[in-house]
């Protein structure tokens, strides 16, 4: 009784544990969201601010700075189209052949033995050993 008792306990700790992280994680999205409006609108106004500066400063006409603000976004967003591969998901290596063979090896060895364990004594013993050593597992659980 005090086992089952002390499940649902842990059952409910986990429960709690488990909302307490989903409010942590609804938290931190809700502050990543409101940092990348305010790096949209940062990037926004540093836009606006090197069209007037290309305009003022450099006496550039409103046309040729826009194609020149608009050229330098295009060559940023081909630089970053270009480095995408490099970001994208990692090829994973093949698992080693060697521990596949060892289960395999290790199946080999215990069907061998088995086999010469039923060559040596009758089926009718080693079901009764196995009766018995089942029985004897099932008592000290």
């Amino acid at each position: 009784m005090l086992r089952t008792v002390m499940r649902l306990v842990s059952g409910l700790e986990i429960g709690a544990r488990i909302k307490a992280k989903a409010d942590a994680i609804k938290r931190q999205t809700f502050v990543v969201v409101v940092a990348l409006i305010f790096l949209l609108l940062a990037l926004i106004f540093g836009l606006l601010a090197g069209y007037n500066a290309l305009i003022s400063v450099c006496e550039f006409t409103p046309l040729a700075a826009a194609g020149l603000v608009a050229g330098s976004l295009l060559a940023i967003g081909v630089l970053l189209l270009l480095l995408l591969p490099a970001f994208g998901e990692k090829k994973r290596k093949p698992e080693p052949q060697a521990a596949i063979e060892a289960g395999t090896e290790g199946l080999a060895m215990l069907d061998e033995s088995l086999n010469k364990a039923m060559r040596q004594t009758s089926p009718i013993t080693l079901l009764a050993v196995a009766f018995i050593a089942g029985l004897l597992a099932s008592r000290r659980r």
